[in-house]
């Protein structure tokens, strides 16, 4: 749609990227400085520790998990901190271990836990997938030639302060660095590429919820369907991006609020006379699937809360993303959004896509069987829960 484009998308990305400079990539907060891992050397290394915080490689999940990097225990949401055993803290012997980490030859007996370098969680989509620095990076590594694979670390001023788009601009310019932001990355793949397929468009009555149009996508995560009722290419638009949960959704689970949120927004967008509803196949147990969910449900059973279980169980507390759903949003043209959540990240990564965001809440009465879940959510998870009793 045009008015996720604007004079950004013009621009060529790889005009400004150089194979043998570090990038500078900037969002609204924040810069990092990024280069591919498999190509990284000691001059990138320490460069960044001059100029940065810790350093951050970030790979997608399943190299996590082929790596075994899993079977350590996530910290700071998305991350694992590692090391190599026989390697100092020099940049060369980072560097090695790096490039060794990401081509397998690093077996998990060899890593020491915790270390100093942070393995990230970055979607192998890219910003289209999720629109954060770890994606970015493997964006620029990808067009750089290079595997998904990308060593960043956030700029700091030498006040000690993270760098504002200002001086990462100054920086970038003294230092002849290349400089992109996130939203040039999102508009020029958007212009240039698309990860979703419409693949078929249905009448679906329901009993509950009047006649919907239900609409099926093809998506490098799987297959999602969209049900919209109304005109949605006009005015504010109703939406729910909603994350599969079997067990709540259609067995009316006590342990979580999904299938309450879920009638909710179809019996509210029914009511309006317009509005979508994104069912996001994928996402159950916020990302980790059924079977492990259950086995999350377990480690619950036995004192953890549902973040904890997460990451006893080898993964990190969330991993899903929007990214899909935005281009589905776009697809179906809508551009002013009501949305019905509680869940501030899929505001701000809607925000990203240049989407004008509105929150209505879409809480449910607590009840004695999901009170800790929503708390955890609230407390751990930043959700905007009001009606959990602390």
């Amino acid at each position: 749609m045009e008015s996720h484009k604007g004079d950004a998308a013009d621009i060529s990305i790889h005009r400004k990227l150089t194979p043998d400079k570090i990038t500078v990539i900037l969002d609204e907060k924040r810069a990092v400085l990024s280069y591919p891992a498999e190509r990284i050397t000691s001059a990138e290394i320490a460069f960044m520790m001059k100029n940065c915080d810790e350093i951050r490689v970030a790979i997608p999940w399943k190299s996590i998990s082929q790596l075994g990097l899993n079977r350590f225990r996530f910290f700071g949401e998305n991350s694992i901190p590692v090391d190599f055993k026989t390697n100092g803290a020099s940049a060369e012997e980072r560097a090695e271990f790096i490039r060794r980490l990401v081509k397998c030859e690093v077996q998990p007996e060899e890593i020491i836990y915790p270390g100093r370098i942070f393995v990230e969680e970055a979607k192998e989509g890219g910003v289209l997938e999720r629109p954060g620095f770890g994606e970015a990076c493997l964006d620029v590594a990808r067009m750089l030639g290079s595997s998904p694979a990308s060593v960043y670390s956030t700029l700091i001023t030498p006040e000690g302060y993270v760098a504002d788009g200002n001086y990462a601009a100054e920086f970038a310019e003294e230092n002849d660095l290349p400089l992109i932001t996130i939203k040039e990355l999102i508009f020029y793949r958007l212009k240039n590429e698309k990860l979703i397929e419409k693949a078929v468009e249905a009448t679906l009555p329901t009993k509950f919820y009047g006649t919907l149009k239900a609409i099926g996508y093809r998506t490098p995560i799987g297959e999602i369907i969209a049900l919209v009722k109304g005109n949605v290419s006009e005015g504010e638009v109703l939406v729910r991006i909603h994350s599969e949960c079997l067990t709540g959704d259609v067995f009316h689970s006590l342990r979580c609020d999904c299938g309450d949120q879920l009638e909710n927004a179809l019996k509210k967008i029914d009511s309006e006379g317009k509005g979508v509803l994104i069912y996001m196949r994928g996402h159950e147990g916020r990302g980790i699937g059924l079977i492990n969910k259950l086995m999350a449900y377990k480690l619950q059973e036995e004192g953890k809360d549902t973040v904890e279980a997460n990451i006893e169980l080898g993964f990190p507390p969330d991993l899903r993303s929007y990214g899909i759903a935005a281009q589905i949003l776009m697809d179906l043209g809508v551009k002013n959004i009501t949305l019905m959540t509680n869940n501030p990240l899929k505001i701000e990564e809607l925000k990203k896509y240049n989407f004008r965001v509105k929150r209505m809440e879409i809480e449910v009465e607590p009840s004695y069987e999901n009170l800790d879940y929503l708390r955890a959510k609230k407390e751990k998870m930043g959700h905007m829960i009001c009606r959990v009793n602390l």
